[in-house]
């Protein structure tokens, strides 16, 4: 029978705080893509009570003083839609989905940049076992979060993925970061001279 050697523990906790990164960027990019769902459907809406609004006013003016009928039905109709737009709007709380949604990714983007700091720790040799308790910490604090996070939805979670695996928008360039930075900051990584 093989004898195993125990794993790394070092090795085998940055793996657990690679999954949990991971797992936190995703429902962090996955909460931004729901509030922007959100703010997108509410300016729609927002748009369409406008435009019904001045076609309501206007052809109800056309129909007071022009005398016509059917500028009165239209009027009508008009004003039908807009109530129920205007009751959709009410029931839907866009608004407030989006806040919800927002706030939610703030939280996990302040956990996730801690699980980043960790992993860079770990890697400077910061001990093992104070890894572990801020990892603990963190695993309580994500627990929170997720318990009290709305619900999102399979579209958030495919524009998540394609924003981060092809987009990379959780990432820069050296050059992209180096226009950010203060000369003293900038690095000579990827440039060319």
């Amino acid at each position: 029978m093989a004898s195993t050697s125990p794993a790394n523990p070092s090795i085998v906790l940055e793996g657990q705080l690679r999954e949990m990164y991971g797992r936190a960027a995703y429902t962090h990019k996955t909460h931004q893509k729901m509030a922007d769902g959100y703010v997108t459907k509410y300016k729609r809406i927002k748009l369409i009570e406008i435009v019904l609004s001045a076609a309501t006013t206007t052809s109800l003016l056309v129909a007071l003083f022009g005398k016509s009928e059917a500028a009165t039905a239209v009027g009508a109709v008009l004003s039908a839609i807009l109530a129920g737009c205007a009751l959709y709007f009410k029931e839907a709380s866009l608004g407030e989905q989006a806040q919800l949604h927002t706030e939610v990714g703030a939280k996990l983007w302040g956990a996730r940049e801690a699980l980043l700091s960790l992993l860079v720790d770990l890697q400077d040799g910061r001990p093992v076992e104070e890894v572990r308790q801020q990892r603990d910490r963190l695993n309580a604090e994500l627990e929170d979060i997720y318990k009290a996070a709305p619900r999102t939805n399979s579209k958030a979670y495919s524009d998540a993925q394609e924003a981060l695996k092809n987009a990379e928008e959780l990432f820069f360039t050296d050059e992209e970061l180096n226009k950010m930075l203060p000369k003293q900051l900038r690095s000579n990584a990827g440039t060319t001279t």
